[in-house]
């Protein structure tokens, strides 16, 4: 039926992305919280209602227009070659149709919120279009991704008291470290095909110059975990988020030891447990 091959499209099946697309709203709605001193003048279900179905959108749409750009490139990725898109099973007007579906119902749930926060889902929305474009030029899109999936946390941080905190930034930015690891080694599945077609990214990047890519991996996992431990000490979190933040570098430490590189299953699997870092870090932020 053609409706799976929507929901395939979508990429409805992954619920991953979802979820490390919807924690950074939490983390940054669970900071204000906290940095409100427990008062916040706005519906706290109601916010986290929104955000979750504004994160399940935007990630399918974003999977669309990922999809729309890199047609060609997946037509020649083992792992991506099956792709509606890419095998032709759904058509490029299909696909354009459904996503402008998307983009309008995730309209409707951003004008729920404050002025503010509508600006800068908009910024969001551009980084959401522009990403798929940095493979073609940019050697660590990466990067980039991680300045997409986590803008949640800086719109949270608008939609909940309507002002960007440095509490929140220094939580974006060591988000945007954390995706950066976690994708670098997702990416680590395609390093061989994208060195035939000429897609750049982070894993083929850290490849080229250093000769144990682990190193600089357990690097970002440290810079994320001082980034942490920054932002609890100029909150003044108690020794729970400590302890909590501790425990998520051990996890992370651990996962980076056991996972083979050169092994695509290993990576996959790598990636999808980032989902139980993300956890740790929000409850160690609700519990701090």
């Amino acid at each position: 039926m053609k409706i799976f091959d929507y929901l395939k499209l979508i990429r409805i099946n992954q619920p991953t992305g979802i979820w490390l697309l919807f924690i950074p709203c939490l983390a940054g709605i669970a900071l204000s919280y906290k940095i409100t001193q427990d008062n916040l003048p706005f519906n706290l279900l109601k916010f986290i209602l929104l955000f979750f179905i504004g994160s399940v959108l935007m990630r399918s749409a974003g999977c669309i227009i990922n999809d729309l750009l890199d047609q060609d490139f997946d037509q020649k990725v083992l792992r991506t070659k099956n792709r509606p898109l890419a095998s032709k099973k759904v058509s490029r007007k299909e696909a354009i149709i459904l996503l402008f579906i998307l983009l309008d119902l995730s309209f409707i749930v951003l004008y729920q919120f404050n002025f503010a926060t509508i600006i800068s889902g908009f910024f969001a929305l551009f980084l959401v279009i522009t990403y798929p474009l940095m493979k073609r030029f940019f050697n660590i899109p990466q990067l980039y991704l991680g300045l997409t999936f986590n803008f949640g946390a800086i719109m949270a941080s608008y939609a909940t008291i309507n002002r960007l905190t440095l509490s929140h930034l220094l939580l974006y930015l060591a988000l945007i470290l954390w995706t950066l690891m976690y994708d670098t080694i997702y990416a680590f599945q395609d390093i061989e095909d994208d060195l035939k077609i000429g897609v750049k990214s982070s894993a083929i990047t850290i490849n080229n110059f250093f000769s144990n890519p682990k190193k600089i991996l357990h690097f970002l996992s440290l810079t994320i975990f001082f980034s942490l431990l920054f932002i609890g000490l100029f909150n003044k979190f108690n020794i729970v988020f400590f302890i909590l933040a501790l425990l998520a570098l051990g996890f992370m430490t651990l996962e980076l030891n056991s996972c083979n590189l050169t092994n695509p299953q290993q990576c996959l699997k790598f990636f999808k447990k980032n989902i139980v870092f993300g956890l740790l870090i929000l409850i160690a932020i609700i519990l701090g």
